[in-house]
């Protein structure tokens, strides 16, 4: 249940310990009980759905882009300029899990060779911030979610692979 909890509301307190606000996930009474009740509830859903090769991809995309918008969005309507923006985008859509990784003793996914995660969160949090004071906020959003899970999804399928601290150590001893 805690490892639920932690990748429910992780990336958001990141987001607002960096940004200097009120901890939302502290100050509102629902928060914790319904990140409790998904955690009980949702995760024995989630492990089937996220481990269905069709689903699995298009809800992990869909959700990263979620987590996407929250967090560009909440740093740009703060006043945040364009790049500290992009990175609290990226903080809440990575934050939740990369914590939930190092607590399992993992290595966070951000790290590891594998398909697009941090790279689809960066490319959507750009093009949010680019676009925010253009388009209309509900299509600019489906639109994020939409770019942000075709990213995703397309190098899950196709096997492409962001660049790791692997791929750097590889380089590197080619160099050398």
């Amino acid at each position: 249940m805690l490892i639920g909890v932690v990748m429910a509301l992780g990336g958001g307190i990141l987001r607002d310990i960096f940004m200097q606000v009120e901890i939302v996930a502290m100050h509102d009474v629902w928060y914790i009980p319904v990140a409790v009740a998904g955690s009980i509830f949702g995760l024995p859903v989630a492990r089937k759905l996220v481990s269905n090769r069709f689903l699995g991809p298009i809800l992990d995309g869909s959700a990263l882009g979620l987590w996407v918008v929250i967090g560009t969005q909440k740093a740009l309507i703060y006043g945040f300029p364009f790049g500290p923006s992009v990175l609290i985008g990226l903080i809440t859509a990575i934050g939740g899990s990369t914590i939930v990784d190092v607590m399992i003793g993992e290595k966070p996914v951000v790290l590891r060779d594998g398909p697009w995660f941090a790279t689809a969160a960066i490319v959507g949090a750009v093009l949010l911030a680019t676009l925010y004071p253009y388009m209309n906020q509900d299509v600019l959003d489906v639109l994020i979610i939409s770019v942000v899970a075709a990213l995703r999804i397309t190098s899950v399928k196709f096997g492409f692979e962001a660049p790791s601290t692997e791929t750097l150590k590889r380089v590197k001893r080619k160099k050398s």
